[in-house]
């Protein structure tokens, strides 16, 4: 599915990510964690083209994506949820929804299944999206993502400052993403406990690198505890 292999990014002349080799299988969910800082965000914004990668490579299902530029690495099935969520504030909440279709030619409808996964956006069609919570604006930020049907799904740290009612409600959803329509997601995190009921195979980043990896179920909970406050 997505492949990164020896990939470098940068931040000016700062080279923030060091040959990279990083993969998500097919129908999985992958978690990147770590502590603030590390380069988990860098690393999402590589693969979306939005930090400079010189070298390396990021494919999706075998196409070469490092030098597409955003729109199309989008189009090639890559649905992004941004840290902070990036919603449109003054746009309703129907409005930044529709614009998920923006990927696929702005055409077709709004599948029924983003209102299944989220019944709380139907009820706010109307409002401004800057007027719901925050955990309300990243389940909006999420059904738009998903509107195009992408092939993989990407969040960047999807329970950062939400509660734990709605951090639940979040999980739930990814997972029936995930095992019901058979999108693969690709999540960066840091709450631990969030990452290991719902991951499947879990990255831990430090300075840039890979430091541990491997199948959820074989990792212990205090190694991955101990490599994230060493």
């Amino acid at each position: 599915m997505l492949n990164i292999s020896k990939m470098n990014s940068y931040y000016g002349e700062s080279n923030i990510i060091r040959d990279l080799d990083l993969n998500v299988e097919n129908g999985k969910i992958c978690c990147l964690i770590g502590r603030n800082g590390v380069g988990k965000s860098t690393t999402l914004k590589s693969i979306m083209g939005l930090v400079k990668t010189p070298s390396g490579s990021i494919q999706l299902d075998g196409k070469e994506l490092i030098k597409m530029p955003t729109y199309d690495r989008v189009k090639c099935g890559i649905g992004y949820v941004p840290q902070g969520r990036e919603i449109f504030p003054q746009m309703t909440v129907q409005e930044n929804i529709n614009l998920g279709l923006q990927p696929i030619g702005g055409k077709g409808t709004v599948p029924d299944y983003i209102y299944d996964l989220f019944p709380v956006l139907p009820k706010f069609a109307k409002r401004k999206g800057g007027d719901l919570s925050g955990g309300q604006q990243q389940q909006l930020a999420i059904a738009r993502a998903l509107v195009a049907k992408p092939k993989i799904l990407i969040l960047d740290e999807p329970t950062e400052g939400i509660q734990p009612s709605i951090i639940e409600d979040i999980g739930v959803a990814i997972r029936k993403v995930n095992k019901e329509l058979g999108i693969t997601v690709l999540i960066v995190e840091q709450y631990l406990q969030f990452v290991l009921g719902i991951s499947d195979y879990i990255y831990v980043m430090e300075k840039g690198e890979i430091v541990m990896q491997g199948n959820t179920s074989d990792l212990s909970a205090e190694e991955v505890q101990k490599k994230m406050t060493e």
